[in-house]
């Protein structure tokens, strides 16, 4: 691309680098906002990414679709090193034969860091076009290897949904909250919730990465290249299966924090995600296991400010 030269290069310049100050505070871009603005100043066409069953739905029960927003980071993940010092946040002591399990906290960082990001900025959004909430948002995170040796890649996170707004004269009234609210349910499940008095209050999310070294006592000898006559055994790598439960531990309790952080009594559509693969340890030839849990939510508060519906009676007319 050439760069524009005069007045207009130097106004390019200037939006350029307002929007990336924007970005480095964690806020969307000026262009977005004054996007978002203007569609909620002038009440016109709106944009959504609900299916034709969900826009029905909203139009059936009260809730006006304003605009799809959507929040995005992509985040790079630093070194992490190997070994008592470097980083590591232990789980238990040395097994005996060498193994261990270890939080890779540059990791669980990365990925916490790059998830809040990404929610903030959809808040942002659903903000600046006077959502009451947003539904559906579909979270997508993806973990990319640009080839640089310094690092252990980037992490792409993003959340898409509708920002919407209550009709106060069909839909439950909207809780008293200073910023819309973010859930990760569908419209009809935020409708029944809703109409139930059941207050989503937020989204929740953690996730945890641990490794689990290669340990004798747990066949560390046959799935490194040892032998030692384990080859032919059956027995469980149970320091492997520490790590999984160590770091489900740690994105478990992370997500109940949260959801006692925003009053709630509950958490509803959780989603959990883990993985587990063998992973290098740093520039040494000793590899281990590596465990990544994600775990994500809707923090509901149950409010019991609506009745359940009353039966109704139905007459057969045609019998």
């Amino acid at each position: 691309m050439v760069a524009r030269q005069g007045p207009e290069g130097a106004a390019d310049a200037d939006a350029g680098a307002e929007s990336l100050a924007a970005i480095e505070a964690g806020d969307i871009t000026p262009g977005a906002r004054r996007r978002l603005n203007e569609l909620r100043d002038s009440g016109g066409t709106f944009t959504s990414d609900l299916s034709t069953a969900d826009f029905a739905l909203c139009h059936q029960l009260g809730l006006r679709p304003l605009a799809q927003v959507m929040g995005s980071s992509i985040y790079q993940v630093g070194y992490q090193g190997v070994g008592y010092g470097a980083g590591f946040n232990y789980a238990g002591n040395y097994a005996a034969g060498g193994g261990f399990v270890a939080e890779l906290q540059t990791l669980s960082y990365a990925y916490n860091e790059a998830r809040s990001r990404a929610l903030v900025r959809l808040k942002h959004e659903a903000t600046a076009v006077g959502a009451d909430a947003v539904v559906g948002v579909d979270v997508r995170m993806q973990a990319r290897d640009f080839g640089d040796s310094t690092s252990s890649g980037v992490i792409e996170f993003s959340v898409i949904g509708t920002a919407v707004a209550r009709d106060a004269t069909t839909a439950p009234p909207a809780p008293s909250t200073a910023a819309p609210v973010l859930t990760e349910l569908g419209v009809a499940d935020y409708v029944k919730l809703v109409q139930a008095g059941i207050e989503p209050v937020g989204i929740v999310g953690a996730s945890a990465a641990f490794i689990s070294t290669y340990s004798y006592v747990f066949g560390g000898g046959m799935l490194s290249g040892g032998g030692m006559g384990m080859a032919s055994a059956n027995f469980e790598l149970t320091g492997f299966t520490e790590a999984v439960y160590a770091a489900r531990a740690r994105a478990m309790g992370a997500i109940y924090e949260q959801a006692q952080a925003l009053g709630a009594s509950g958490t509803v559509g959780v989603r959990i995600e883990h993985r587990a693969q063998r992973q290098a340890l740093g520039g040494s030839n000793q590899t281990g296991m590596g465990v990544t849990f994600h775990v994500m939510g809707t923090a509901i508060v149950d409010s019991q400010s609506a009745a359940p519906p009353s039966p109704e009676t139905t007459l057969n007319l045609s019998a």
